[in-house]
């Protein structure tokens, strides 16, 4: 029973740490700025930097559920006001981005929800294990090294995949993640919609790079707090 629930508490802070790495860079408004300046966005689709930063700001509010809709978001672009869909000539952004991003605000409503999951899950798991009188942190961190490094594989090994044809990883992963999106939203074009020059492909591959990056961080400190932990019992 100990060992079920010590694996249970090891799978917990996996979760956390894969939604907290992928949240901290979704949301990091110096992330976006630091992509902006180095692929030139604002000058690309003739906007001003404080417009764009504008603009990206009201996006992760709506992502963070501080917005009801995208609807009334502007900007100057090329000198024109946009109010509304580009089609219509109302919204900055179009019916087809807006609609796209109301599944990706689904998928981040379901990641925060697994996290905060997560947290208490963890918090009743360790406490459980106090009360039966297990050695709580001893089979905690025995069993976060066994969960931590077999998903360190399985991440090496995706990282492969995308490393070999990230284009594809990346459409794979809108058919698994977007399965009811029958018109495909998700495929913007460049010549109608603002927010694929906003983040194009390369975008994306460094999110993905940071995510990772954060991933194998946390799981290393962690790793190495239950190694130096299970170190100091044995002595």
């Amino acid at each position: 029973m100990g060992r079920v629930m010590g694996y249970a508490a090891a799978f917990c802070v996996l979760l956390l740490i894969i939604c907290q790495s992928i949240i901290i860079p979704t949301f990091s408004v110096s992330f976006f700025r630091w992509h902006y300046n180095r692929a030139g966005t604002a000058a690309e689709i003739g906007i001003s930097d404080e417009d764009l930063m504008h603009v990206t700001r009201e996006l992760l509010a709506y992502m963070r559920g501080q917005r009801d809709s995208l609807n009334g978001v502007t900007a100057e672009v090329r000198g024109h006001t946009l109010h509304g869909s580009r089609s219509y000539g109302q919204n900055f952004f179009t019916r087809r981005e807006i609609s796209h991003m109301y599944d990706v605000r689904r998928l981040y409503d379901t990641l925060f929800m697994v996290r905060n999951i997560a947290i208490f899950s963890l918090f009743a798991l360790v406490f459980a294990m106090v009360y039966f009188r297990h050695n709580a942190l001893e089979l905690l961190s025995r069993c976060l090294q066994k969960v931590l490094a077999g998903f360190f594989i399985l991440m090496i090994a995706a990282g492969g995949m995308m490393a070999i044809d990230f284009r594809q990883a990346w459409n794979v992963f809108h058919y698994i993640f977007f399965f009811g999106d029958a018109d495909q939203t998700w495929r913007l074009t460049q010549f109608t919609d603002l927010m694929i020059n906003m983040f194009p492909l390369s975008f994306f591959l460094n999110i993905s790079i940071f995510v990772g990056a954060l991933i194998t961080i946390f799981s290393a400190i962690i790793v190495a707090l239950s190694t130096l932990y299970l170190r100091s019992v044995r002595k």
